[in-house]
């Protein structure tokens, strides 16, 4: 079987704490994610922020997209290591890869540049928000030295942030209320191993019926539910006591999805203003 490659959006402020996320995966656990290869893509690293015209901007970003696809060549066994990313100790193509792309991604459309890309290449797409309060950014922020962003810059993003929205394609997410990694940890950690439940983003070449209700937001959190009770359920060893609470969490997964479904119906529901996560949660 081919491995599975999940492109991670780390979105947030700078300052947020999204390399501190990336340092905090690859330094303290990629034992707890042995089935996946970590690779850190930072931004920053190919952005010369001093150039000042939005079309030198916007190659630059077309660049890191095209190192993506290089990248993604080679896990997918048709092209070489791209020199212009770090290569882990370890890597190897016959393990899945985790691609955390460490940006800003303040517009909607930047993400979904990532997601296109998935769609092209048959992989899974998915983002966490790191949604630190602007003044401990502002904080966090001050002390980078040379790296530091302007102020203005920084509150100019802040009124222009979009956070994930419920459209299909940003389905599966994940919002952090700030950068402590360490009291969140199992959260975290479940969400990504969950991710390689997930399909991939193909793109159809004709729409049909059953694709167009695949991507309804009603079978996105029925995916992330079930892919929370699987991560779950490997964690037990008892063969009957697995049965059981496999049945007890699916009986759960269908009263959460007739909740999310009754949600939706309300015409004075605003389909953007429901969080998925908060009926995933419901499963604990």
């Amino acid at each position: 079987m081919p491995p599975k490659i999940c492109l991670l959006a780390l979105i947030g402020l700078p300052g947020a704490g999204k390399s501190s996320l990336s340092n905090w995966l690859l330094s303290k656990q990629q034992d707890a994610l042995h089935e996946c290869q970590i690779v850190h893509l930072c931004y920053d690293d190919y952005i010369n922020t001093h150039i000042n015209t939005e079309l030198a901007y916007r190659e630059q970003r077309i660049i890191i997209i095209q190192i993506l696809e290089k990248l993604i060549a080679y896990i997918q066994g048709a092209a070489d290591w791209p020199p212009e990313v770090r290569r882990p100790t370890n890597n190897s193509r016959s393990c899945d890869y985790l691609i955390l792309c460490d940006d800003n991604f303040y517009y909607r459309s930047m993400r979904y540049k990532l997601y296109q890309l998935c769609r092209t290449y048959g992989c899974i797409y998915s983002q966490i928000f790191i949604a630190t309060p602007l003044a401990s950014c502002l904080q966090a922020n001050s002390t980078r030295g040379a790296d530091c962003v302007p102020e203005l810059v920084l509150r100019k993003m802040n009124e222009r942030l979009e956070p994930p929205g419920h459209e299909a394609w940003e389905c599966s997410s994940l919002t952090l209320q700030n950068s402590d990694t360490e009291s969140v940890s199992q959260l975290i950690l479940t969400f990504i191993l969950s991710l390689f439940h997930l399909p991939t983003a193909l793109s159809p070449l004709v729409p049909s019926p059953t694709q167009t209700q695949m991507q309804s937001p009603a079978h996105c959190l029925d995916l992330a539910l079930r892919a929370s009770i699987k991560v779950h359920l490997q964690t037990l060893v008892d063969a009957k006591a697995k049965k059981l609470i496999s049945m007890k969490l699916n009986e759960k997964r269908k009263e959460i999805l007739v909740q999310f479904r009754a949600k939706m119906s309300d015409k004075q529901t605003d389909p953007d203003s429901v969080d998925l996560n908060y009926y995933v949660n419901l499963l604990k």
